[in-house]
């Protein structure tokens, strides 16, 4: 992810075009209708076209791994997987943020909220054993 405007490489980038992806300074993004958008791609917008982003958008990886750890995990290998899935969520998280063409934040959320939660299950039902 580049902190510079693509159309002037030495001023910092205050935002990402909602069509291309692209970083661009305060100058070369336009508001329309809540999405920001550079030169390229307002022309689209404003054509009512599909802007070009949801045809390079792709799946992280990473956040998929990280969801199928998290909910095999809940029945079988439960002390492997949850951390697994953790650290799996984790590094999507920072991959969808460095990228922003890369999709599945939501899927990493939930994949790490559903890895902890099964580490605490874990834990209490260990608890519970060892206390009998």
């Amino acid at each position: 992810m580049s902190n510079h405007c693509c159309n002037h490489a030495d001023t910092p980038a205050v935002g990402h075009c909602a069509g291309c992806a692209e970083a661009f300074c305060g100058n070369c993004l336009l508001d329309l209708g809540g999405n920001l958008y550079c030169g390229s791609c307002k022309v689209l917008a404003l054509n009512g076209r599909t802007p070009m982003l949801e045809k390079v958008m792709s799946p992280c990886a990473e956040a998929g791994s990280a969801m199928s750890s998290a909910v095999v995990g809940f029945f079988i290998l439960g002390y492997i997987l949850q951390p697994v899935a953790i650290i799996k969520a984790l590094e999507a998280r920072k991959q969808i943020a460095a990228d922003p063409r890369l999709t599945g934040w939501g899927k990493a959320n939930a994949a790490l909220a559903l890895a902890v939660v099964g580490l605490i299950l874990l834990g209490l039902n260990l608890i519970a054993r060892s206390s009998r």
